[in-house]
């Protein structure tokens, strides 16, 4: 979810790092390619709102 949150320059990310493995794992998805149908699939299941929202968290 974080790799495709952080291609979107509108959107913003913040990460909980609880444990140091998180930390990585955050650090590691900056540079996940996510295919086409990844994208597709990603963006299908959260659709952005078409009003404005409270934060979500996921």
């Amino acid at each position: 979810m974080l790799a495709w949150v952080l291609r979107r320059d509108d959107l913003i990310a913040i990460p909980k790092a609880s444990h140091p493995e998180h930390i990585t794992a955050n650090h590691d998805a900056a540079r996940l390619e996510l295919d086409e149908d990844d994208l597709a699939a990603l963006d299908r299941a959260f659709p952005l709102p078409s009003s404005k929202q409270p934060l979500g968290i996921l």
